[in-house]
């Protein structure tokens, strides 16, 4: 018996899955652009009206590549929000995880991705805060609160979790897509040894 108009499929959540990781892993693996429906139909061997009928429209397959990176770094936020002795190991270890996530393509293309699709369509940039942004934040605004020593103030954790991402942001750009590597090339480890330093001091001073 034929399908009713608009009803899903048996295997829809795992056809829909599949086309997922296919349109994300050429969207994060080239250029960083706005790909077109067609151009993410193509890369994920199916057509226009495919993701159409999984996805609405174009921006639903921005909104959805969105929430499912949101759901991929779920572990690694779980793990770095555990709590430390004191706000310097906080700050140091939040560090030492950026240095690590600094030489991970794909989360430097996450990132870039998102704001590229978010500054273009608030839609979009809505998604990004929702399911990448926020989350990262919210993930060392946790890590504060629950270790000894730290500000007890919402505003001020906010803020130091604004002035610990935002610093390894701009580097990943900088240095990654922005040519830095070649042009302008910063030692990552003594930059972040540096802003570790100064931040852990600048934050127990507030509490």
């Amino acid at each position: 018996m034929a399908r009713t108009p608009g009803a899903r499929n048996y295997n829809f959540d795992a056809k829909r899955s599949a086309l997922l990781d296919s349109v994300i892993n050429f969207a994060l693996s080239g250029d960083i652009s706005r790909p077109s429906l067609r151009q993410l139909a193509l890369a994920a061997d199916t057509s226009e009206p495919t993701l159409r009928h999984y996805f609405t429209d174009r921006k639903g397959v921005i909104i959805a590549m969105m929430a499912e990176l949101g759901e991929r770094a779920q572990p690694i936020w779980r793990k770095l929000e555990e709590p430390s002795d004191s706000v310097e190991e906080a700050v140091n270890a939040c560090f030492r995880h950026a240095l690590t996530r600094m030489g991970d393509d794909m989360f430097i293309r996450m990132h870039a991705f998102g704001m590229v699709e978010g500054m273009a369509e608030p839609e979009a940039g809505e998604a990004y805060l929702e399911h990448i942004l926020e989350p990262s934040l919210d993930c060392v605004q946790r890590k504060l609160m629950h270790t000894p020593g730290a500000p007890t103030d919402p505003n001020e954790i906010r803020t130091a979790a604004i002035a610990m991402f935002a610093p390894v942001i701009m580097m990943c750009l900088h240095q990654h897509l922005l040519g830095g590597r070649a042009h302008a090339p910063l030692d990552d480890h003594t930059t972040v040894r540096h802003l570790s330093n100064w931040l852990s001091v600048a934050i127990a001073e507030t509490a």
